[in-house]
């Protein structure tokens, strides 16, 4: 439980993309020295995280072996060329399958693109479910709408693992977009699809 009594949160990173834009693994892209994906592991420990898992996909190996040691459960996504859905089950059920997990644990879902996210963007998020909200995203502001990082409470579980393979988490969310909570993140239209955008990114 946290300090407020409200029931903690893991994280899942979903970091199993082909990279297809880019021409090579995204999650091996360093900020400053970093990969992308120890990044996101490491944000999300610093959030405050009980627990954090890295669904990967394509490149596995290589984002394995960066992530030795990071203190996270990899979860490796077979089906990961088949879409997003097939990531994000993968990650929902790792934490499912963990028997010392709260039952009514909320549950973030981060991106390993996203370089501009925060500890207290993610810790923020999952407090706003604490507070009554069955979900709560990051506002990208503009035309841009809304999306991940995003958390989910306990009971969303099951409708995040019943998407189809094609699809992301936007349809839970827009599902109850009545009660979602929106958090500015305009920095979240920043992400690293192609070589463009490492190069006006600053990363290497």
């Amino acid at each position: 439980m946290s300090p407020t009594g409200a029931p903690g949160f893991s994280v899942v990173v979903l970091a199993a993309g082909g990279s297809s834009r880019l021409g090579s693994p995204k999650q091996l892209v360093r900020l400053a020295g970093e990969p992308l994906v120890c990044r996101a592991a490491r944000l999300a420990h610093e959030s405050g995280a009980r627990s954090v898992v890295v669904v990967t996909g394509g490149a596995a190996e290589a984002v394995a072996e960066v992530l030795a040691e990071a203190r996270v459960r990899i979860a490796f996504n077979a089906d990961w060329a088949e879409g997003p859905g097939t990531s994000l089950r993968t990650g929902l059920e790792a934490l499912l399958a963990d028997g010392s997990r709260p039952r009514d644990e909320r549950v973030v879902l981060m991106l390993c693109d996203q370089p501009f996210v925060t500890p207290e963007h993610l810790r923020a998020l999952a407090e706003r479910v604490a507070q009554g909200h069955p979900a709560a995203a990051s506002a990208y502001g503009g035309d841009g709408g809304f999306g991940v990082p995003a958390a989910f409470a306990a009971e969303l579980l099951p409708e995040l693992l019943a998407l189809g393979g094609h699809q992301g988490a936007k349809p839970v969310l827009m599902r109850h977009r009545e009660r979602l909570a929106l958090l500015p993140f305009p920095e979240g239209l920043l992400d690293v699809d192609t070589p463009a955008d490492i190069e006006r990114l600053g990363l290497d």
